[in-house]
């Protein structure tokens, strides 16, 4: 029943967050699709999000830690994946890795 302002308000800039990723990530504009803007965005997300690997490996790696049998080997191509972009743009990145460090 009760959602509060803060809720509804962090709801709606959550989504448009996520449309306006959508737009960016495919080149959307006015005009039409841009595949120069969707590459150049991507690249530029890419970046931000390869910055942050080494924090996301350590975290990654605490909870690899906690479980029996795992091999610690990694696949950094992962990372670069539109999920973990949007992830990096959305800041659900930085807070797990927060939650992580935190933990």
């Amino acid at each position: 029943m009760g959602r509060s302002l803060s809720d509804i308000l962090s709801g709606e800039q959550g989504d448009w967050k996520a449309e306006q990723f959508e737009r960016l990530w495919h080149g959307r504009s006015a005009k039409g699709e841009n595949p120069v803007k969707a590459s150049k965005f991507r690249q530029y997300i890419r970046e931000h999000v390869r910055q942050k690997i080494p924090d996301v490996k350590s975290v990654s790696r605490r909870r690899d830690q906690r479980k029996e049998g795992s091999s610690g080997h990694m696949d950094e191509s992962r990372y670069f994946s539109k999920e973990y972009c949007r992830k990096y743009w959305m800041g659900e990145l930085q807070e797990e890795i927060r939650e992580a460090e935190a933990y």
